[in-house]
Order: structure tokens, then C-alpha cells, then sequence
């Protein structure tokens, strides 16, 4: 039985079964046997808990997740492994024990397992086993880490918020505060920060979340080289890289987040350098804390180089905004010659019928990121693409053109939609001065009415059915195209109805400041299945953004079968 267990079969194999509450393996109930036998030949990771105490076994793929406490977890009673979680799961097992299974999703589990409490996620279920003559012996358990995902999607969600709350800054104090804001709305990822800005030598502190007034850490300003500089705001300057900060506690205060017992006692000191020809000019600095859970590793750097070079655009942007402004008038021309060439004129497709819409925004220049296409294969699908480029203006229709020929050129080549998607991404990355897109590309067969679709951070399609319901086209979702190299971009699949209409869109036709995304496209949903089907259909959808202020441009794109 233990030879199956690779790597952990001498450990298997040398551990004093005879001393654990299992006993002689020799000795163990078929049903025990057959339960080993399934979880170490296992390549998922696999635990079996066993008998009253619930006496732990699993495999190789399972034993990283106790940490510091494998090989000694083997053999050992559920509770002595786990007793800092134990007041979450014990339930749980209590509950598999009496023959109710269950499966939990990116669970937080704060396990003690390397030397402090650490914060985890965890996909896991807990299954009740039986034994030969129906009792339940034991429980089994598979399961998988999430935190590095879970820690990605949410460093995700800052840097899209820091670059949505400083796109508008006019002056570099604006790019600051907004920043400040972003910032405040994620302490889970930054339990706490400072922001200072440069001049002639002095930071001056412009803007804190998540830290006391009145600490040695939180003046006004720190003239460098001359006063006290506990965040080493100089040595990060002068290296022009991060500076990691441990023991803050002794001249700040900073507040505990809320749903964690102790504060962030790291930070790291990132300086906001924008390279200008041959000079790399220090805008600002920016503090940022670690979350006390987590410990500084190749994401969090990766994150905390992204985090500072995003702000720096902003910053520069907010610089450069005045000369922009200037500048207006002739970009306004531009903007407007490049928008009549990007909207496509929609072919015509056999078996379906096309409908596209697009109102630029009616702030600032009359152009803005989104956009849509069709385009017809041999085969006789169509691929649908909606995207959003962030930003306004010649540079954002200037992208969104790049996109568009790049991404018509994959299609045409035959790539399904995650793959177009994965390719975009790494061109968008490869472009100087490239920002990011979210982008849904949907593939329709006509033949059986199937269609494939992959999301990157674009919102979910709908279909509107002909008795008036109303389905998203979720699926799995991931990241925007031009944050991260690498993404697997996941693909979904569902089998429409004859006569169903599907509506692809931008978040400027249902986005407004205050609401829940959420709920703004459940109130979309509602509206699409009340209207009638027809000629006027796409039409009632925008009508009421038609003869109003927008402040973001919108684009509608529907295929009916």
C-alpha cells in the first residue's frame, strides 16, 4: 500500500504506526485500506482523517500544506494538528462524522504552520467514509491551496483602482490623493499607508490610511539627511528600489485590520521612479504595509514594483496634463477621425443577425477605450469581441486600434478565444507605453448553437431568451489583458436556444458612481428581458444614455440567432 505513495513512502514505511491510534497498518480495516490506497496514490492532494480522534493520513501532493509540522502530522489526532483553526473546522468534521459532507471555497483558514500565524485559503471538502457494516469511521478530505490566487485577484483589484481613482487627476496633488483613496479601500492588501512627495529635498507626507497621527512615522515632513527617517524614505531613493521596514511598531501606530487579532508590524518603502531619458526622477514615496498574515515573497515584490510604477504613471500623467489640455483641439480632430475608423461597419453573417452601437462620452474628447467587432470564419461561426482600453482619446483609440487588427489577424488564424486572448496579452505587455483592456471574445456556432467565450475582466454577456428570461454568460473570468504575463485565460462553453439574442456591452451603459456593479447588471438583465424582441431592440437598450451626459463612452453589441 505505502509503495504507491512516492516520495512518501520511506516516511510511510519508517513511521510507528503501532504507537498512533490506527494501529499495525497489517491490522487496518478494509475500509482504511481501500481509503489509503485511493489517497497516496493520489496525485491531488488527499487527506484521510480516521477513526474517534480522526487520526490524520495523506499523501505526497497534501504534505506541504502542514508546513512545518509534516512528517510529524502524520499519525497525529485532527485536533493536536489543527488547534488553531479547529473552532472553524471541528464543526465540519463534526458534521461529516454524522454522514453531512461538504465543500467550502477559498476558505480563510489563519494556520499557525511556519512559526507565526499565517493568513490561507483554502478549496476544500470533507466527506464522511464508511466502513463495512455502514458505520462512518472516518473522514475524507481533498483539497487544495488558493492563497496566491486569492492574494493575485486581490492585487489585481488594487492596481485597477488605483488607476481608475487617478485616471482623471489634472494635477500631481490629485494623483496623490487619489491614490491615498485607492489605497484606503483595500487595507487587506495595504494594512496601512503613507504617501509623500519630493521637493528639493523634503518628503512631505501628503496623504495616510490605516495609521495614527502623532507617531515619529506620521510628521509632516522628513527634511533628508538631516531629520529622523524611520522609513528609510532616503536609502529607498538612493537605491531607487524597494526598502523592506520590519519592527514599525516602535515609531508608528498602526490600526489592526479588521478580522485579524494583530497589526501589520512590516512595510515595505517603495520609491515612484519614472524613467525621463537618461534620468529616472523620484517622484514621491510610497509606504505600504504588509498584511501581518502574509510574509514578503516573489508576488508581493512583483505586486509592490507594479503597485510604484503605476503610480508613477499616473503621476506623470497628471504632469503632463496641463500641456494636454493645450493641446486639445487638434486631438480632438484626430480622435474623432480615428473613431469613425474603428467602429466597424458589421458584416453580414448567414443564420444570424448583427447589431452594433456606440456613444462616445460626453466628457473631454468624444472618444473613449471601447469598441467591438464580428468576424466571420470559413466555417460559418462569427467571433464577438467587446473590449474596453482604459483611457480616453487618441492613445486609447490609437490601442484599441493595435488591438483590434491583432485580434482579428488570431481569429482569422483559427485560435479559439482564450488562446486570442493569451496572445493579446502578451502583445499588450510587449507595447511601450501600453495600458490595460478588458475584453470578451465569443465564438457562435450556428450549426448546433453553441457558443465558447473567455472573459478577461470584461463584464458577462446576456441572453435573452424569446420567453423573456434573462441568463449571464459568466463563466470563468480572468484578469484584464497588460497586467499580468503568464495568465491562463479559461474558457466557457454553453448551448444556446433557437431564436436567442445575445447582448454584449461596456461598463459605460450600466456603470454609475455609488453602485454595486452587481447590481447594476441584474437591473440590466431586468430591463433586456422586459423589452420586445425586433427591429428596435438595441435601439431601446441605449435609449436611455442616447440624450444624456455620459461620463464613459458605450458600446453594445447583439447577435441574434
Amino acid at each position: 500500500m505505502f509503495e504507491r505513495a512516492g516520495t512518501m513512502a520511506p516516511v510511510l514505511r519508517d513511521l510507528d504506526w503501532s504507537a498512533t491510534p490506527l494501529g499495525d497498518p497489517d491490522a487496518w480495516p478494509q475500509s482504511l485500506r481501500s481509503a489509503a490506497s485511493i489517497c497516496l496514490g493520489a496525485k491531488y492532494p488527499i487527506a484521510i482523517y480516521w477513526g474517534d480522534d480522526l487520526t490524520l493520513l495523506y499523501n505526497e501532493a497534501w504534505s506541504i500544506i502542514p508546513g512545518d509540522k509534516h512528517p510529524w502530522a502524520l499519525g497525529k489526532p485532527a485536533r493536536e494538528v489543527w488547534p488553531d483553526i479547529w473552532d472553524i473546522v471541528g464543526p465540519e468534521f463534526d458534521r461529516a462524522l454524522q454522514g453531512t459532507g461538504m465543500w467550502v471555497a477559498d476558505r480563510l483558514l489563519p494556520m499557525e504552520r511556519r512559526g507565526y500565524l499565517e493568513e490561507t485559503y483554502f478549496n476544500y471538502n470533507l466527506s464522511p467514509i464508511m466502513a463495512e457494516d455502514g458505520r462512518i469511521e472516518g473522514v475524507f478530505n481533498a483539497g487544495m491551496e488558493t492563497t496566491s490566487r486569492v492574494i493575485a485577484a486581490r492585487h489585481q483589484r488594487v492596481l485597477i483602482d488605483l488607476i481608475a481613482e487617478t485616471a482623471s487627476a489634472t494635477t500631481v496633488g490629485e494623483a496623490f490623493a487619489g491614490a491615498a483613496e485607492a489605497l484606503a479601500g483595500h487595507r487587506e492588501v495595504a494594512p496601512f499607508a503613507l504617501l509623500y512627495r519630493l521637493d528639493d529635498g523634503v518628503a512631505h507626507l501628503t496623504g495616510t490610511t490605516g495609521v495614527a497621527a502623532g507617531g515619529e512615522g506620521t510628521g509632516a515632513s522628513v527634511q533628508l539627511g538631516v531629520d529622523a527617517d524611520p522609513w528609510h524614505i532616503q536609502e529607498a531613493i538612493e537605491r531607487r528600489r524597494a526598502v523592506v521596514v520590519e519592527d514599525i511598531g516602535r515609531f508608528a501606530d498602526v490600526h489592526a485590520h479588521e478580522g485579524w487579532p494583530e497589526a501589520a508590524h512590516t512595510a515595505v518603502t517603495l520609491p515612484v521612479v519614472r524613467s525621463r531619458r537618461r534620468r529616472r526622477r523620484v517622484e514621491g514615496v510610497l509606504v505600504v504595509g504588509v498584511p501581518p498574515g502574509l510574509r514578503i515573497d516573489p508576488q508581493h515584490q512583483e505586486f509592490h514594483a507594479a503597485l510604484a510604477d503605476r503610480f508613477a504613471l499616473s503621476v506623470l500623467d497628471a504632469r503632463r496634463e496641463e500641456e494636454e489640455r493645450r493641446m486639445f483641439e487638434i486631438e480632438h480632430r484626430i480622435a474623432e477621425t480615428l473613431q469613425q475608423s474603428l467602429i466597424p461597419a458589421l458584416p453580414e453573417v448567414d443564420h444570424v443577425d448583427l447589431a452594433g452601437c456606440y456613444l462616445p462620452g460626453t466628457e473631454g474628447l468624444e472618444v473613449g477605450g471601447d469598441w467591438y467587432d464580428a468576424v466571420p470564419l470559413p466555417d460559418g461561426s462569427v467571433t464577438l469581441v467587446i473590449g474596453d482600453v482604459v483611457g480616453k482619446g487618441v492613445a486609447a483609440a490609437a490601442q484599441m486600434g493595435q488591438l483590434r487588427n491583432a485580434l482579428r489577424a488570431y481569429v482569422l488564424e483559427g485560435f479559439s478565444p482564450g488562446a486570442v486572448l493569451s496572445k493579446l496579452n502578451h502583445l499588450t505587455l510587449s507595447l511601450s507605453g501600453s495600458t490595460f483592456a478588458t475584453l470578451l471574445v465569443l465564438r457562435y456556432e450556428p450549426g448546433d448553437h453553441t457558443v465558447q467565450w473567455c472573459r478577461a475582466g470584461h463584464l458577462p454577456a446576456l441572453v435573452r431568451r424569446a420567453d423573456g428570461t434573462v441568463e449571464l454568460l459568466d463563466g470563468d473570468g480572468s484578469p484584464p489583458i497588460g497586467v499580468f504575463e503568464g495568465v491562463a485565460f479559461r474558457e466557457s462553453q454553453r448551448r444556446l436556444q433557437p431564436n436567442d439574442v445575445v447582448v454584449l456591452y461596456t461598463d459605460g451603459l450600466i456603470e454609475k458612481p455609488g453602485e454595486d456593479i452587481d447590481v447594476s447588471i441584474e437591473q440590466l438583465a431586468h430591463r433586456v428581458g422586459a423589452l420586445p424582441l425586433g427591429a428596435g431592440f438595441l435601439d431601446a437598450i441605449v435609449a436611455p444614455l442616447a440624450d444624456t451626459d455620459r461620463r464613459d463612452d458605450v458600446a453594445v453589441l447583439v447577435l441574434s440567432t
